[in-house]
């Protein structure tokens, strides 16, 4: 597959330690706590926490989740006030969870290994695990954020969340992805 589909397979990433909180209410903190880096692009841990009480609360909150981390998937549309956060390259090209899903780009013609969208992707990497307060799911970036940041913005109305935006520095993506090494 291209690229901007996903982590390559074979390859073993450099990581990254994050940290950056992106988000935050009385209730909830959404934060990339580290990162998977590649020479194409990086799987950020997208982790949120949660204040609720009570195991049923937490579950209606964490199945939301599993189902959008703040973009509609499998045709099912995301409330007017669930989670939306996105990302700023420098060079000023933009993403997110509001943007269509790149597969509905892709020309009826085209090969999907030789096609590339003309902007970033952020998409879902693997199951999410939810438990003891905290929800996490890795996100894919496509492509590897240019030097010197990027601007992550937040939002989360339902859950008190107003709009947040955090520059973070892609030194350290940088230099994970250059210890990304092929695995045979």
């Amino acid at each position: 597959m291209a690229d901007w589909y996903g982590p390559p397979h074979g390859v073993r990433p450099g990581v990254a330690d994050l940290g950056v909180e992106i988000g935050r209410s009385d209730s909830t903190v959404v934060s990339l706590q580290g990162a998977e880096a590649y020479r194409s692009g990086v799987v950020l841990d997208l982790a949120v926490h949660v204040r609720e009480r009570g195991r049923e609360a937490q579950r209606r909150v964490f199945a939301a989740l599993d189902l959008h981390h703040g973009r509609g998937q499998l045709d099912l549309c995301l409330g007017a006030g669930g989670l939306r956060w996105g990302v700023e390259m420098a060079d000023g090209s933009r993403v997110t969870t509001l943007d269509e899903d790149s597969w509905n780009e892709l020309p009826e013609d085209a090969d999907p290994s030789e096609w590339n969208p003309s902007h970033p992707v952020l998409g879902g990497v693997g199951r999410p695990d939810g438990g003891y307060g905290c929800w996490r799911r890795g996100i894919w970036l496509w492509p590897l954020p240019p030097l010197p940041s990027m601007r992550v913005v937040c939002a989360w109305p339902d859950r008190g969340i107003a709009e947040t935006s955090v520059e973070v520095s892609t030194a350290a993506l940088h230099e994970a992805a250059a210890r990304a090494r092929p695995v045979w």
